[in-house]
Formats: C-alpha cells, sequence, structure tokens
C-alpha cells in the first residue's frame, strides 16, 4: 500500500478499495490486468524515446529502451549489454538495408539510377556500399520516404 500512498490524487482509502476489487477477479483476470499496467509503462516508455528521436527504427527504440530500462539501471551486466548491443546493432543494419530496398522498389529505382543522384561509381559500388551498412544519405532518404 505504500506504493499508493505516494501517488497523487489517490488516497489510502481509494487504493484499498480498489485492491479489494481487483482480489475478487479471477486469477486469469489479475494477471491479465498486471500484464495489461506492466506494457503500459513499456510503451509509454518507448514512445517518450520515439518523441525525442523521431528518426529511430523501431529495432532501434527498443535497443535504447533496453540501455536506459536494464543497463543503466545495473539490471544489465557491461558484457550482456554488450553482446546485446552487438545483436541488435546487426539486425538494424539489416532492417535500414531491407528499408533502403523496399523504397527503391516502391519508387521504381534501380542501383544504377541512385548511385547517379549518390555520385557513386555504378549501382555495384552502391550495393557494396549498402551492403556494409546503410550511409546516413541512405537513412535520410528512408526516413523521408516513410514519413511521406
Amino acid at each position: 500500500m505504500d506504493f499508493w500512498g505516494n501517488k497523487i490524487n489517490v488516497t489510502r482509502e481509494s487504493a484499498e478499495i480498489q485492491v479489494s476489487i481487483y482480489k475478487n477477479f479471477n486469477r486469469d483476470k489479475r494477471f491479465s490486468i498486471a500484464l495489461e499496467f506492466a506494457n503500459l509503462g513499456v510503451e509509454g516508455t518507448k514512445e517518450w524515446i520515439r518523441k525525442k528521436n523521431p528518426y529511430l527504427s523501431e529495432l532501434e527504440v527498443n535497443l535504447e529502451f533496453v540501455r536506459l530500462m536494464y543497463f543503466e539501471t545495473g539490471k544489465m551486466s557491461e558484457s550482456k549489454w554488450v553482446f546485446y548491443k552487438e545483436v541488435m546493432e546487426g539486425k538494424i543494419r539489416k532492417d535500414w538495408i531491407a528499408r533502403f530496398r523496399r523504397m527503391m522498389k516502391e519508387n521504381h529505382l534501380s542501383y544504377n539510377q541512385i548511385a547517379l543522384i549518390g555520385g557513386f561509381k555504378n549501382g555495384n559500388v552502391l550495393k557494396s556500399t549498402i551492403s556494409r551498412g546503410l550511409p546516413n544519405f541512405a537513412k535520410l532518404a528512408v526516413f523521408i520516404h516513410e514519413k511521406k
């Protein structure tokens, strides 16, 4: 009950009534409510991250969430964080590449056409560059395309 006592505009009596109502629910309903509250907190934090960094992909938002909620709070060791970050960075790189290719397809662009626009020697050079990770100019193009 200490938790509720610290909340603004929640009296101890109203918190006790709320808890007594929850106690009358069956176990599955109580578990469902607990999950909804937990998900509300997770989604609220992720929304805050998105507002601060509107250019981040969902995978990048998840990485930042784990950093803030687990690594920065000491709930995740540095070695686990480094491992998790490396795995996620690989997934993020692949996700940006897939989004870039989807943008190309939706705009009916070839690698050669984009190479011409971007000042690359040819489409093969661009394809090779992108396979190592999307350059920032390409991320910007994807970001703008997805916002339309």
